[in-house]
């Protein structure tokens, strides 16, 4: 694929004031890195977020912050203090040649100050304005703290993660949750464009990170819906039954792999590796003689597991890293190291794809290598073109060239009365068409996102290769069924669903058909594959020449890993999650899929800017999605550090460098946990005084941060003397009233039936399905002023057959029912 060179953006002709701080810098960088101009206004002197290391060159400086750097590329900066009357009316001036206002301050904190949105509505009617809470606007939270360990806590994914024996673990270094909801809200703010668009009309965002977190952590709110069961954490292991732990992260020679023995429709992966340790002469007779045709993960015991494990250890610990990734490239095994934020600079599939880029430091005399664009593109590409502002670096530039200027806001065409009314009714991706040929669990939920807010999306699958995600358990009632699946059916929310039998030309030629009818193609396909079926973007643009079609794989359409199998799981090890998950001083954890959730994000925000630029120009692109290169985008500030100052980012366990205590502490109660984070002296002297001011809270060794933080261990077991006598709800309650960020780990049960702030939001929906009855599914993250969403059931494999074909394609009932006698459609 070429991509070509461009200076303009996706999102080239529109503004954004970004006032937010370390919760929302990504969303600024990401319309940013689309090509809309976006202005950092913080308040003079800096905002504090810039005083976070690590630091360039290791010299803590306002001006020299990696975390600053990495996640406000692509922006201007200007110092404004918008609480002053000088700083208002200047605001509101730049507002009028806005479209987006991103910001996170406490809720209600904008209105104060005369600058909430029906106040920016007021002069500039267009506006969006994306507000980003920890719980959002309304609700019983509204006014709770939280930092990144409280809302994973809250959120519901911390109780997932860590060893069995310790405290739950969140993922270690800067606030992952943040980041999470940031990209959520530039989804939404695009959402509200499309609206804009159709209507004239702006309005409000309000983003909860608890939602957020919450929307990725669906595994065990499924658990207790479907089983009564607390989903429990497992370590580096994959936990089927309490007796047997089967072993998925590995120590190699020179750090961990990631590997696990299959049965069932993967069965020769293991006989592979197999083969591979007999040709070095480390495969015993036991496991050279092993059936593995007969090997089953829910029912192995642990004595056959143990026999299976001993000489793969031994033949893994006479291995390097990039030895086994060579050997498995070279027999299509599913096996990837663990990398590090060394191993990801140096990795040849990111250098074979030029991810790389130098950004100019003329203050600092000097070009530093950052992470490059999160995709490319055959029209307006993201790009990083432009380093993190200095304090005011700006002003002059805009406060005063700029002033007053109101530019064109590009808002909907000129309608009726009539159209304006039937426009402000529909959704804002009302009347979009979308081809689904995703599978599993990251693009799936990206077409859910455009399913929910109104597009038609159309999911090309069969009966003899349907969505993986409809083989999965649980199952409702434990009945397997290709309908059954509580994953797929969450997922599959608002789509229709064509049953086509692909290896047949004859159903390649019905999904053209349904291609040359729609405006957007996504797939999740290996490298090359749709290519290989004919309905590669040469050929679709041929049907279509405005499709933009998507591909999103692990490693992109290119480079030398192009083709290499994996999954969610091999990726998160792959991308550095893995190795800064846990313990210092123990293995790395399985940390799931979740660099799944991370492509969902980029891969939404990619369609939905390509869309505007469609509108805008009538070209269709194609965009290439490595979910490698998503993935590394959430790290950046450990990339830099190791880029800068040599320096591997490891495990920390729950410990920060700018909060003590900081840590998951055990309540009353069989495995339950409460979030407590305290940053400032302040909320020290009221954490002691809530707990009862005991002596040892007088004791020097817990005076300062630095001393705390010398004694953390210490620390952690006389508090959890105090939090061992309540509920998790009960410290989460005393602590927020004291103005500490605290939070319940909450499990499935606990998101499902108790969570007063997701009812609030009516974060989860209960649907009723025409196989399996009821079942749940989630909302997003956000929640529009003016666009109610829904969601609507998840579709019966080939539900819709009839009414594509018949209705869509308009095929009689002879043509269809030839194509059924044929095997085309089944």
């Amino acid at each position: 694929m070429v991509v070509k060179e461009k200076l303009e953006g996706m999102l080239s002709p529109y503004r954004v004031l970004d006032l937010t701080d370390e919760k929302g810098f990504f969303c600024g960088k990401l319309l940013g890195d689309l090509g809309a101009d976006v202005i950092k206004i913080e308040k003079p002197g800096g905002d504090p977020a810039r005083n976070i290391g690590p630091f360039y060159h290791d010299e803590p400086d306002p001006e020299k912050s990696l975390l600053w750097w990495a996640f406000n590329t692509n922006k201007r900066g200007i110092a404004l203090d918008i609480a002053t009357a000088e700083g208002k009316t200047t605001f509101k001036k730049l507002v009028k040649s806005a479209d987006f206002v991103i910001e996170s301050f406490p809720p209600g904190y904008m209105d104060k100050l005369g600058l909430g949105y029906p106040a920016l509505e007021g002069s500039n009617p267009g506006i969006i304005m994306v507000s980003i809470t920890p719980f959002g606007q309304t609700g019983p939270y509204k006014d709770y703290k939280t930092s990144d360990i409280v809302s994973w806590a809250i959120g519901g994914y911390m109780y997932l993660w860590g060893d069995t024996d310790r405290p739950p673990v969140r993922v270690s270094h800067h606030s992952q949750a943040f980041l999470q909801a940031a990209a959520e809200a530039a989804i939404g703010a695009l959402i509200a464009l499309s609206y804009r668009q159709m209507t004239g009309c702006g309005q409000h965002i309000d983003v909860s990170i608890q939602a957020a977190v919450a929307t990725i952590s669906y595994r065990p709110v499924i658990t207790w819906y479907l089983q009564k069961t607390i989903h429990q954490r497992g370590g580096g292991f994959i936990y089927y039954r309490p007796d047997v732990r089967i072993k998925s992260i590995w120590t190699c020679m020179d750090g961990y792999v990631m590997w696990t023995y299959s049965g069932g429709a993967r069965v020769n992966q293991s006989k592979a590796l197999v083969k591979w340790m007999d040709e070095k002469g480390m495969a015993d007779d036991f496991i050279k003689s092993y059936n593995w045709n007969k090997y089953d993960q829910n029912t192995v015991t642990k004595e056959v597991f143990d026999h299976l494990a001993e000489p793969t250890t031994k033949f893994f610990m006479t291995h390097t890293k990039a030895e086994l990734l060579d050997g498995a490239v070279k027999r299509r095994l599913i096996l990837f190291p663990v990398g590090t934020a060394s191993d990801i600079v140096n990795n040849v599939q990111l250098a074979a794809r030029n991810y790389w880029v130098d950004l100019e430091h003329p203050e600092l005399g000097t070009k530093i290598k950052y992470p490059g664009a999160f995709g490319r593109t055959t029209e307006a590409p993201p790009r990083i073109t432009r380093r993190a502002p200095l304090i005011g670096e700006h002003n002059r530039e805009i406060l005063e060239q700029e002033r007053g200027i109101v530019r064109a806001k590009g808002l909907a065409s000129k309608q009726t009365a009539n159209s304006l009314i039937e426009n402000l009714k529909k959704k804002p991706l009302d009347g979009i068409r979308v081809a689904d040929f995703t599978w599993y669990v990251a693009n799936p939920t990206a077409t859910k996102t455009l399913a929910t807010w109104g597009a038609e999306v159309i999911k090309i699958e069969g009966r003899s290769r349907p969505d993986g995600q409809r083989s999965l358990p649980p199952y409702k009632d434990d009945i397997r069924g290709e309908n059954r699946a509580a994953a797929f059916n969450l997922f599959g929310c608002g789509k229709q669903s064509i049953a086509l039998n692909l290896a047949n030309p004859r159903g390649i030629e019905i999904a053209r058909q349904i291609i040359a009818r729609s405006d957007v193609v996504i797939e999740s396909f290996a490298g090359g594959v749709m290519k290989k079926m004919g309905l590669g973007y040469e050929e679709l643009k041929k049907i279509k020449p405005d499709i933009i079609m998507l591909s999103s794989c692990m490693m992109g359409q290119t480079g030398p890993y192009t083709n290499h199998p994996g999954f969610g799981p091999q990726l998160t090890a792959l991308s550095g999650f893995s190795h800064i998950m846990g313990w210092p001083d123990q293995e790395p954890l399985d940390f799931g899929v979740h660099t799944d959730y991370i492509a969902a994000l980029f891969s939404t925000l990619s369609i939905l800017s390509a869309l505007d630029y469609r509108r805008r120009t009538g070209k269709g692109m194609f965009i290439d999605l490595s979910q490698y290169e998503n993935a590394v985008q959430f790290i950046s500030p450990l990339i830099l550090d190791y880029v800068l100052n040599q320096r591997v980012a490891n495990r920390m366990g729950n410990r920060y460098a700018y909060a003590a205590p900081h840590g998951a502490y055990r309540c009353h109660g069989k495995e339950k946990w409460c979030a407590i984070a305290v940053f400032t002296d302040e909320e020290w002297q009221s954490f002691c005084k809530v707990i009862g001011n005991p002596a040892w809270t007088n004791d020097i060794r817990f005076a300062t941060l630095h001393n705390r933080q010398e004694n953390e261990d210490e620390l952690n077991h006389l508090i959890e003397e105090w939090t061992i006598n309540y509920s998790p709800k009960e410290v989460q309650t005393i602590m927020q009233a004291a103005g500490i960020a605290a939070g319940a780990l909450q499990t499935g049960e606990d998101l499902w039936q108790s969570d007063p702030q997701l009812k609030h939001r009516h974060f989860y929906w209960e649907l009723e399905h025409p196989e399996v009855g009821k079942y749940f599914s989630v909302g997003p993250a956000y929640i529009l002023s003016k666009s109610p969403y829904e969601l609507r059931r998840a579709p019966l494999l080939g539900e819709h057959n009839e009414h594509i074909l018949k209705g869509l394609l308009g095929l009689s009932d002879k043509a269809i029912a030839d194509l059924v006698i044929a095997g085309v459609v089944e």
